[in-house]
């Protein structure tokens, strides 16, 4: 998510900055429980919009797993598949 919302971040301060939010967000777990996965997505959608309104986390938060996750086609007709991958797209205005 770092990337999308970061996207010139460099790698060697991307991992830093990763490693201090894992333990802020999974509060010293090895995993995140959903609860904190909610509360972590919250306050990303939070962050990151302009305004506190619920439509506009919505849409923060779909371009966000639109640009993290690979989706998958499968016909079932005959099984063939096809595979898109995620784009991470700049918008300057």
């Amino acid at each position: 998510m770092l990337k999308v919302l970061l996207p010139l971040y460099r790698e060697t301060e991307m991992s830093k900055e990763i490693a201090q939010e894992w333990l802020l967000d999974s509060c010293g777990l090895q995993e995140m429980t959903l609860v904190l996965f909610q509360k972590t997505l919250f306050r990303i959608a939070h962050i990151w919009a302009t305004h506190v309104d619920i439509k506009e986390y919505i849409e923060l938060l779909e371009k966000v797993y639109s640009r993290i996750t690979i989706k998958k086609v499968i016909r079932g007709a005959d099984g063939s598949h096809e595979v898109f991958l995620p784009k991470i797209q700049i918008e300057i205005s």
